[in-house]
């Protein structure tokens, strides 16, 4: 795939846009800042090349759940696309969305190396990836790869969700063996394994993967935010189908804090929080109100789920 050029003009679905620069590359796919025209607002464009109808329909499926999630303003924003059928047979899909930047987690996390994150940075991070998460499961979404790398920050210090290829509605259990493999196909051609949760690992258990499932990647993502690795990193699947992990002692941190990891990485998933809950809990920590309704109809107030105990 040639490289585009700066001034080079493209035409995404109902936007025309002016090529800035090149920001990044992976896999078959090129990242170009942009100025979106009349104006010149800046703009980030996924330009990709796919072979397979496969990589179609998950580009298909990425645009089509960014649509729904306009409105968060802790999820990067879609602006328009479109897909053409080249000479070749391959196909370009042209993504036009938010330009986020301040670069990513990852690249903020590296910059922090040497002193980690404090509670006041992580609480914030936290605060709005859970609310994003929350607006997924509200349109009955998941996002089913949520992990450090898929977060990125704008040029207002706002972090955002991103990277909605693997995204779905929530799976009920496999009914037959038919089922189970190709429920485990897509699983391993849509996770990443350590931030997968126990139900994803053994379908045999017959759990549905649903907002719990995207909880359980949460507690891992919060646990990498405080120690800069995953718990479940040398142990592999056995550990996340047990549970079992521990904390450093490397970096110290509140029990609050610890106890919010642990309670997210129950292998039970009727025992782990919803976003709401896991909101709840940070908003109180930060001394804020909770920024939205709980729509998961549990009448939950702060009595009913004791944070405080120690329940590893």
């Amino acid at each position: 795939m040639e490289t585009l050029d700066p001034g080079t003009a493209v035409r995404v679905g109902q936007h025309t846009v002016e090529v800035a620069g090149y920001l990044a590359e992976g896999g078959f796919a090129r990242i170009y800042t942009v100025k979106l025209k009349p104006d010149d607002k800046p703009a980030c464009l996924k330009r990709v090349i796919v072979k397979e109808k496969s990589d179609l329909n998950q580009l298909r499926n990425e645009v089509d759940t960014m649509k729904r999630l306009t409105a968060c303003p802790y999820i990067v924003r879609y602006y328009d696309s479109n897909a053409e059928k080249l000479a070749d047979g391959t196909y370009e899909v042209l993504v036009l969305m938010e330009l986020c930047s301040s670069g990513s987690l990852l690249d903020y996390m590296n910059a922090n190396i040497k002193t980690k994150l404090d509670v006041g940075r992580i609480t914030k991070i936290m605060y709005q990836i859970t609310t994003a998460l929350d607006y997924m499961h509200s349109k009955n979404l998941i996002h089913r790869d949520l992990k450090i790398e898929n977060v990125l920050r704008d040029s207002n210090g706002v972090f955002k969700l991103a990277d909605f290829g693997s995204a779905s509605s929530f799976m009920p259990p496999p009914k037959n063996q038919e089922e189970v493999q190709m429920v485990a196909a897509d699983i391993i051609r849509n996770t990443t394994p350590q931030y997968r949760a126990p139900e994803m690992i053994d379908l045999y258990k017959s759990l549905p993967i649903d907002n719990k499932s995207d909880m359980w990647a949460l507690g891992v993502f919060l646990y990498k935010l405080m120690y800069y690795t995953t718990p479940f990193e040398s142990q592999g699947e056995l550990a996340i189908l047990h549970g079992y992990f521990q904390f450093p002692e490397t970096m110290q941190y509140p029990s609050r804090l610890k106890n919010l990891v642990i309670i997210m990485l129950q292998v039970n998933p009727i025992i782990r929080p919803n976003a709401y809950q896991v909101l709840y809990e940070i908003c109180d920590m930060m001394g804020v109100p909770v920024p939205i309704e709980d729509h998961y109809g549990l009448e939950f107030n702060k009595s009913s789920w004791n944070w405080n105990r120690d329940i590893s």
